[in-house]
């Protein structure tokens, strides 16, 4: 089990949660900590080799100024290595590793301005979606439409198909009507296509899909209600105000089996968001919901201050299993 942080690199457990560790091995650092690790993904074919996205202001990949981009793990997340080489910006927002190929994986990369001062804080650095082919070791950009270095892929999802399916939204936070919306790719990223038309300038701010890629849920800002299509995007309809307002996962064993969070509580529908039941309350601003890859009976959830909940029974009760800032950070140097 991984777990990323805003400024203090990694936590892992490899007993269920008992024990964790804190690990940063390779990971840049600057006056404010280490880069927030925004995205993880591992391996199917070889479960030691890892992926991260870390969430720095837009700005260059290389250089003496770069931010940390990506790193990748070939042991487990003991220690890491820093793979840019290609990318317009160091701010990178998603990433998916080819389940039969390690050595294949598909980031997504946010344009925008930098946050920072001083030699080029005056300049635009264009995202995109870049693919590799050798481990990160090298990235192409695949061009995906107009504005497409406009755009930010902060959520990429994968089906459990032979070929797998890649989803992801492509969204401008400063203009909507630059979006790309949702686009798939049935070859790991080699090419896409656009799908859902009538969302394409909403402001999609999660998503996931079932197993097969059949059920799609997306979460609209703003709305409190969930937008859902079973037919693979082809068409969508949008279900009660059910306060739908963070993220959201759907079981891999259930289409109709939806978690997503609300402002302090985890809601859970087992009829695919037509209504809901409120199982935890009290948590805090819930960041994240995450199936286990190996069990969908287990959930997890975290929310503020890196604090993780577990459900053993599909979402119907939760556990703490840690408080991350509280019983690791700060008491492992």
């Amino acid at each position: 089990m991984l777990l990323g942080t805003e400024r203090n690199g990694f936590l892992r457990s490899e007993d269920g949660g008992a024990s964790w560790a804190r690990l940063r091995a390779g990971l840049r650092s600057d006056r404010s900590g280490y880069s927030e690790i925004w995205d993880i993904d591992f391996s199917v074919s070889d479960p030691d080799v890892i992926m991260a996205a870390t969430l720095d202001s837009p700005g260059p990949a290389a250089g003496p100024d770069a931010g940390a981009g990506l790193y990748r793990s070939t042991d487990g997340g003991q220690i890491w290595t820093q793979l840019n080489c290609g990318f317009s910006t160091s701010r990178v927002v998603s990433v998916r590793i080819d389940p039969s190929d390690p050595n294949v994986a598909v980031a997504g990369l946010e344009g925008g301005l930098p946050s920072f001062t001083g030699p080029g804080s005056g300049q635009y650095y264009p995202g995109g979606i870049y693919r590799t082919e050798d481990g990160g070791q090298n990235w192409s950009r695949v061009s995906v439409g107009l504005n497409d270095g406009r755009n930010g892929y902060v959520i990429m999802r994968m089906t459990q198909g032979n070929p797998p399916q890649l989803v992801t939204f492509g969204m401008n936070r400063n203009d909507f009507n630059e979006n790309l919306g949702f686009m798939r790719s049935n070859d790991m990223g080699l090419t896409w296509e656009f799908f859902a038309p009538e969302l394409q300038t909403k402001s999609i701010d999660g998503f996931d899909l079932s197993a097969d890629g059949q059920s799609i849920y997306a979460n609209e800002g703003g709305t409190y209600s969930g937008w859902v299509s079973k037919d693979a995007g082809a068409t969508w309809s949008q279900g009660p105000i059910l306060q739908v307002n963070g993220p959201i996962a759907v079981s891999p064993a259930d289409p109709s089996l939806v978690i997503f969070a609300s402002p302090g509580d985890i809601r859970r529908s087992t009829d695919g968001l037509a209504s809901m039941n409120v199982v935890a309350s009290g948590l805090g601003t819930v960041r994240e919901i995450v199936f286990s890859a190996s069990n969908p009976t287990v959930v997890y959830a975290e929310t503020d201050g890196y604090v993780l909940y577990r459900s053993d029974d599909a979402g119907l009760t939760w556990r703490l299993l840690v408080k991350g800032r509280e019983q690791v950070l700060n008491v492992q140097p």
